[in-house]
């Protein structure tokens, strides 16, 4: 009984970890929709031939207007006038009680979501700070040239809970141990604290190089 609460309890935590982000991107569209629904729709009430099409023309109408205005801030913040302005935007934010720890929130499950899982390649273990310790990286880059006739692996290594943030580390290849667990699973992992252990992660004794889904 008492590992089927302890089962229950992994599998109900890892659902939180999941429809978290994906959660509260959906909402904040959501809220972008209805935003830009309210401005738009009564202007095609003003329009004579606009003002008959069907009501899912109509919020179709509204989506594409959502779809086109969130790409055209994208847009805008890639450019310099955009970056100068969002810097600015963003510090009076940080500066703000209360809402600075929901943006910093928002801002850290956002980048989790979209941007990690595009950067890492392989999830990896290494021994670190020192030998005996292991940590648990991602591979962002490999067969890396060098002048000691070694090919060297660029790895990120992580911070809790926030696995977006943290330090690289260039090293050998042979130092670095890739495990047989996918990207989702590690940033899981590294999100709740060491709580929600992923199925299939073997960590061995020694580290040796090569995969560990090899060796099972």
């Amino acid at each position: 009984m008492p590992e089927f609460k302890k089962k229950i309890k992994k599998q109900f935590g890892t659902g939180i970890v999941v429809i978290l982000p994906i959660g509260l991107t959906l909402w904040v569209l959501w809220l972008i929709f209805r935003f830009i629904g309210d401005i738009i729709l009564p202007l095609l009430e003003n329009i004579p031939y606009a003002s008959v099409l069907p009501p899912q023309v109509q919020v179709l109408v509204s989506v594409v207007g959502t779809l086109v205005i969130i790409w055209l801030i994208g847009l805008w913040a890639h450019n310099f006038a955009g970056r100068f302005f969002l810097a600015k935007l963003e510090g009076l934010v940080l500066k703000t009680p209360f809402i600075s720890k929901i943006y910093s929130t928002m801002k850290q499950l956002t980048n989790t979501m979209l941007v990690s899982r595009r950067a890492f390649k392989k999830v990896a273990m290494i021994e670190y700070p020192r030998t005996g310790i292991k940590t648990l990286v991602f591979v962002t880059n490999e067969n890396i040239e060098s002048r000691l006739d070694k090919k060297l692996t660029t790895v990120f290594v992580p911070s809790t809970p926030n696995p977006t943030t943290g330090f690289c580390i260039i090293l050998p290849e042979e130092d670095v141990y890739e495990l047989g667990i996918s990207v989702n699973q590690a940033i899981e992992f590294i999100f709740s604290g060491g709580i929600l252990v992923p199925q299939g992660l073997n960590i061995p004794e020694v580290l040796k190089p090569g995969k560990a889904k090899e060796e099972k």
